[in-house]
């Protein structure tokens, strides 16, 4: 008996067709469809929306939030220039968490229809359309659900009055990566370190998927050893 291998349908909600595609899931979803349209997800509306983000609202939302850490933290005792020191330290942090992320979860193998489905959701969706304006920042609402088990981790090592800064610094970062993830895609930066930053991560999209996985900087590619082949070959 011949089995008909599955098709994914561009035209119809993607999310729970990309799980049938099983072992062939990671080959197409790294053959990128270059489209400024989004594909729909979902046939239902309220999740469809749920999806899509304007780059802006990160900023808009998360910033203030960051204001007010920063100056709880002032408020239980700390200088500001103690605060600015712990916001660095949380930025740094931050850099650290993005690259991990990016390589370890993000790029995950799946191949079961859960795990593939999951996947899409997570990080494949924006490998196949990587051009998908609304789908290039993290939605404010996942944003806040997995803010608690952060802050818990901050609360576990630090103590309360410390907290809320590296927290807010933490924060921040990600403030800071996912608007420069948007603008590395849809900006066209005509001066180093932006233009640089831009053709490293587009070659990451478009060249070499399982190599530069910095977003904000190369850093923890050189510390880790997945520079693309070509930076290396440069830096060599």
């Amino acid at each position: 008996m011949v089995v008909q291998e599955f098709i994914v349908d561009l035209n119809k909600p993607l999310v729970f067709q990309v799980g049938h595609l099983e072992e062939r899931y990671q080959e197409w979803v790294h053959q990128p469809i270059v489209s400024k349209e989004g594909p729909r997800f979902f046939g239902n509306d309220v999740l469809e929306f749920l999806t899509r983000t304007k780059w802006w609202a990160v900023p808009t939302i998360w910033l203030p939030v960051v204001c007010y850490l920063f100056a709880k933290s002032i408020l239980m005792g700390h200088t500001i220039q103690e605060v600015v020191l712990m916001a660095l330290f949380g930025i740094f942090i931050w850099t650290l968490i993005e690259y991990t992320l990016h390589r370890f979860l993000f790029h995950i193998e799946t191949k079961t229809y859960w795990t593939n489905t999951a996947h899409y959701l997570l990080h494949g969706c924006h490998h196949k359309h990587p051009m998908d304006s609304l789908r290039l920042v993290f939605p404010p609402t996942a944003t806040a659900i997995l803010c608690f088990p952060f802050w818990n981790l901050v609360a576990f090592f630090a103590t309360p009055s410390t907290t809320p800064a590296l927290f807010g610094g933490g924060l921040l970062g990600y403030v800071m990566y996912d608007c420069t993830h948007y603008y590395l895609h849809h900006g066209q930066p005509s001066k180093d370190p932006a233009k640089h930053l831009k053709r490293y991560h587009l070659n990451h999209h478009f060249r070499i998927q399982d190599k530069g996985f910095g977003i904000t900087s190369t850093l923890w590619d050189t510390v880790f050893g997945t520079l693309p082949p070509s930076t290396t070959g440069k830096k060599n």
